[in-house]
């Protein structure tokens, strides 16, 4: 007699799934099982649960396996869903580019804010290290502008330029091959300058957890150094600049003060910073002129 497949239900693999992702140390599984069930089935979590007696068909089964073997080797959700939520927007993510925070979205409101409160009417901006162009887009949904937006990597701004195209945002941005250390030599005709550097040192490297270590580009991640490269350079340039530059700047979490000297130890004087939602210091704003 032939075998019979065992038929697979969405709340059967919700509960399975669930415990297989707990038992790897992975934090939220139920919701982690929710989001790759849902993405394979191209239906919301909801619906999972409005159809939870649903049996998957069997290509369906193994499409999602593939995706439940990824997330136990500890690969990111983002990664393996290929997708992540920033600032009310959908974004394209992959292994170039790095995964974007809900704490970057301080980034995002200081930015319009400052923009807003100097009355700058389609005003030129500059962004370093644009990864997936969360940061640009985010802005340039929001408003009139001009924003050039750099990187070292081509496929992030790949990445990044199809991130543009998706969200419609591609005639206010230009993408660039640049590095801020060889082709950039000041901030010139640029209103305000924005970035979220490599701020982790090289020495705390191992005490991310694997889904950042081991697969996020490492070069988004650190400057392998003391975490504190491109603040400097991105300081330096500004002081170098005619007339007045406003720099907004993300920072990891406890870094204020390693920042802040460097920032007077550079005659830097004139800068406040913003806390993001969990009352943590995250963006720095400095005039400097």
């Amino acid at each position: 007699m032939a075998e019979v497949s065992k038929i697979w239900r969405i709340i059967d693999l919700l509960k399975i799934t669930e415990g297989l992702l707990k038992e790897k140390g992975i934090s939220s599984p139920r919701l982690n099982a929710e989001l790759l069930l849902s993405d394979t089935l191209n239906t919301n979590r909801m619906d999972l649960y409005l159809n939870f007696e649903k049996p998957l068909q069997e290509s369906e089964l193994t499409e999602f396996r593939g995706k439940i073997k990824r997330r136990l080797s500890r690969e990111p959700l983002q990664y393996v869903t290929g997708k992540c939520g920033f600032y009310g927007m959908e974004f394209k993510v992959g292994p170039s580019v790095l995964i974007p925070r809900p704490e970057t979205e301080t980034l995002i409101d200081v930015s319009l804010e400052n923009i807003r409160a100097r009355e700058l009417d389609n005003p030129k901006i500059l962004e370093i290290g644009t990864g997936s162009g969360c940061i640009s887009i985010a802005i340039a949904g929001k408003i009139n502008c001009r924003i050039d937006s750099i990187d070292t990597s081509n496929d992030a701004l790949k990445i990044a330029e199809e991130n543009s195209g998706t969200n419609n945002t591609s005639s206010k941005i230009n993408f660039q091959l640049k590095d801020i250390f060889r082709d950039v030599m000041d901030f010139s005709g640029y209103d305000i300058v924005i970035s979220n550097p490599p701020y982790i040192a090289f020495n705390e490297l191992e005490t991310l957890e694997p889904e950042v270590r081991d697969f996020e580009p490492l070069a988004a991640l650190t400057d392998n150094e003391d975490g504190l490269k491109f603040y400097r350079r991105i300081f330096e340039l500004a002081t170098k600049t005619d007339g007045k530059t406003s720099v907004l700047l993300e920072i990891g979490d406890g870094k204020r003060a390693n920042v802040e000297n460097l920032a007077i130890n550079m005659g830097i004087t004139n800068y406040c910073f913003y806390k993001d939602l969990l009352n943590i210091d995250r963006v720095i704003y400095a005039e400097i002129w």
